[in-house]
């Protein structure tokens, strides 16, 4: 065999390969003996059809498979040969196949980048906590008691903040004023906010009222089903309940949980809190890290691992989609892979400089730190095997590896955040407020709309409530 390695650029390279024809001759001979022992023809027995015969009448075919297994073999030898490692599969250009004659073929593929690390021993980053005060355990005791709150039905009419059942038909009115099919909704379940028009309609109602209305929908409307048109409501109020607080003291932490008193609950709420407070802070600073790292490196990423990343971009935004009733279908992907690009290539990039930072300081995975990881993970979910078997099973699945690159990755943070210095500022609830509006602005999460190419005959929806945040819903999804 003979090849000749050519760089196409940073990321990809080119092997032209020769193979001798005596491999070619033996791939042919063992190809063809296989289909002849296999194939069932009329006119001849099993195991009896004439190899000239298998040639010219499955030609392509043959061909083809020689071509796959000649490259399988003898493209993966010569990268070793080359010392090139591949990181994807080979792209074959310009191959020439004949029997008797040597084989060639240019196969194109990605390989790891290659960059220069920067001086990454003697940064400075601000480390932005949130602060636990008196102030935030107390919200969180009145989150408790907003969800620990019983309903009670009440014979008053509708009013701001009550929970309304109603059973509702509605009708959205095309533009030339023709009506569109009227859809049934049961035992929907409001939580009355008076500033929006179709909780506003049916405040003053009583129940077993029943009440019709019209209202005319902005073009900006989320429900894509009524932005611009005018539709009709139907509404038969079933049932109208309040939310009836429990005081907060003593009982209410012993309802809450194994708590002996209001104090003992104030204590686990901080102590939790806390926890939440340092694990969001230390995401937020690995995060600014990695930022400034990024602006100090610059290196070109392979193309097949850019698509693989929005690719699986797509499989979870397909997920989401779907989980909410509506058809992926109607997902523009050509632009929905444009939007996460950028965030594709980030990933990726942090990848490789993590792994690069991590060999430059000699990051190992102690087996003990593996075991201690696991068993964490029996103890929290009740895994009464043993430990040996546990990481057996894993092993045998591919886990193991995903497990240690996790544990690798934290470990590198620690050597690189040890190696900086970190300035840390607490921050109360108007400044943690801020910053997480700053990060919204900024934010290039997905969102739903911006990649819907219309609606499909199947997963529309034209209920009301179906793309509205109506606050608390009890008893009924919709």
């Amino acid at each position: 065999m003979q090849y000749t390695l050519n760089t196409q650029s940073s990321t990809r390279q080119s092997l032209d390969v020769t193979v001798p024809s005596m491999h070619v001759d033996e791939t042919f001979a063992r190809i063809t003996s296989r289909l002849a022992s296999t194939l069932k023809l009329p006119g001849f027995r099993k195991g009896k059809v004439p190899t000239q015969f298998i040639m010219e009448r499955f030609s392509k075919e043959v061909h083809q498979e020689v071509a796959e297994s000649l490259v399988r073999d003898f493209f993966w030898e010569a990268s070793r040969k080359a010392g090139v490692t591949p990181i994807s599969n080979p792209s074959i250009e310009k191959l020439e196949l004949k029997q008797n004659t040597d084989a060639k073929f240019v196969a194109s593929f990605d390989v790891a980048p290659e960059l220069k690390l920067p001086n990454y021993q003697s940064l400075s980053l601000t480390k932005r906590k949130r602060q636990v005060d008196d102030d935030l355990i107390e919200e969180q005791l009145k989150d408790l008691q907003a969800r620990a709150a019983k309903l009670k039905s009440v014979d008053t009419p509708v009013v701001a903040k009550l929970l309304v059942t109603c059973d509702l038909k509605v009708t959205p009115f095309r533009l030339d004023g023709k009506p569109e099919k009227t859809r049934s909704f049961k035992e929907q379940v409001i939580q009355i906010d008076e500033t929006r028009p179709l909780d506003s309609a049916l405040i003053g109602l009583k129940v077993d009222e029943v009440k019709e209305f019209t209202l005319q929908h902005s073009e900006t409307d989320a429900n894509a089903n009524f932005a611009g048109k005018s539709v009709k409501y139907h509404v038969v109020v079933k049932d109208i309940r309040e939310r009836v607080l429990a005081e907060i003291n003593d009982d209410f932490a012993k309802d809450a949980g194994p708590f002996e008193n209001l104090q003992a609950l104030k204590d686990r709420l901080k102590k939790d809190l806390e926890e939440a407070s340092e694990r969001d802070a230390k995401g937020r600073l690995q995060a600014d890290l990695l930022d400034l790292l990024l602006e100090k490196t610059t290196f070109d990423i392979p193309a097949s691992m850019t698509a693989m990343q929005l690719d699986d971009y797509c499989r979870e935004f397909s997920q989401q989609f779907a989980e909410q009733g509506m058809d992926p279908r109607r997902i523009n992907w050509e632009a929905y892979r444009e939007h996460r690009l950028k965030d594709a290539q980030r990933s990726i990039k942090c990848g490789y400089l993590l792994k690069q930072l991590g060999d430059a300081e000699k990051v190992e995975v102690p087996e003990s730190a593996v075991d201690a990881d696991i068993e964490k993970f029996m103890a929290e979910n009740q895994i009464k095997q043993t430990l040996k078997q546990v990481k057996s099973e894993l092993e045998n699945r591919g886990a193991l590896g995903e497990i240690k690159g996790r544990i690798r990755t934290e470990l590198i943070f620690k050597r690189l955040l040890e190696l900086s210095t970190v300035q840390e500022i607490l921050l109360d609830k108007k400044g943690y407020e801020a910053l997480l509006e700053s990060e919204r602005t900024q934010d290039q999460a997905s969102t739903l709309h911006p990649f819907d190419e219309g609606e499909s005959a199947e997963g529309t929806s034209t209920n009301p409530h179906a793309h509205h945040d109506h606050g608390s819903h009890e008893g009924h999804s919709h």
